[in-house]
């Protein structure tokens, strides 16, 4: 289920708790923080789920209703929230980025040899808002992923490829050596631009034999 929204103060629909956890925080912050909370339990509530605190755990990640599970992001004062209690999805990952060119500087920064190669292949153009896709799949798979392993990823641990024509990426290669990582292969990304964003979305199968029986989304302009 995703919920979206544009982000504003909201401190009124907070419960007291999240407020304090946000109180310290910069207006935009505050915002975000706050939309993203509306945004969540407006989700959670089609699932049946009354309204409830959603303040973050000690390492600032979404915490969410028991069998829940979900992700947040935020880009161009726009918010959205994706969140399921499928027993088929063991992982979930979104992002937004605005559709601008990335900085060739910071290619260096998001993209492994292999996709800096890759890259290389096109025009100045298409590049640019490739640079743009790398970081926004791989920002949405560093989300899902650590729901699984509890460790921060930098950018150059993953490898992925990308179909730019179909809107789906691939993890290709990680760092990392241990059966939770090899789980992480099964992971199923999908991007978009819609609006002046690029979407992405990453959803790890419970099984990868038996993948989630709704994999659909969409976002509506």
């Amino acid at each position: 289920m995703v919920s979206t929204a544009t982000s504003g103060i909201c401190t009124s629909e907070l419960f007291p708790e999240e407020q304090r956890y946000v109180a310290q925080a910069v207006e935009k912050r505050q915002a975000e923080f706050g939309t993203a909370r509306v945004c969540a339990r407006r989700a959670l509530a089609k699932f049946g789920v009354p309204p409830c605190s959603l303040e973050p755990n000690k390492d600032r990640s979404p915490r969410w209703p028991t069998g829940f599970k979900g992700s947040i992001t935020h880009a161009n004062n726009f918010c959205a929230v994706a969140v399921t209690n499928s027993m088929d999805i063991s992982g979930l990952g979104i992002d937004i980025e605005p559709a601008t060119p990335l900085q060739k500087d910071l290619e260096q920064l998001i993209c492994t040899p292999p996709e800096l190669a890759w890259l290389s292949k096109f025009r100045s153009k298409r590049r640019e808002i490739l640079g743009k896709v790398f970081f926004c799949a791989k920002e949405a798979f560093y989300k899902c992923q650590y729901e699984s392993t509890q460790v921060m990823l930098d950018f150059d641990d993953v490898e992925i490829g990308i179909n730019y024509d179909y809107g789906y990426f691939k993890v290709k290669k990680i760092n990392r050596i241990g059966g939770q990582w090899q789980h992480l292969y099964n992971g199923i990304g999908l991007f978009r631009r819609v609006d002046g964003l690029i979407i992405s979305a990453v959803i790890l199968p419970t099984d990868p034999i038996k993948l989630p029986s709704q994999l659909g989304w969409a976002i509506a302009g």
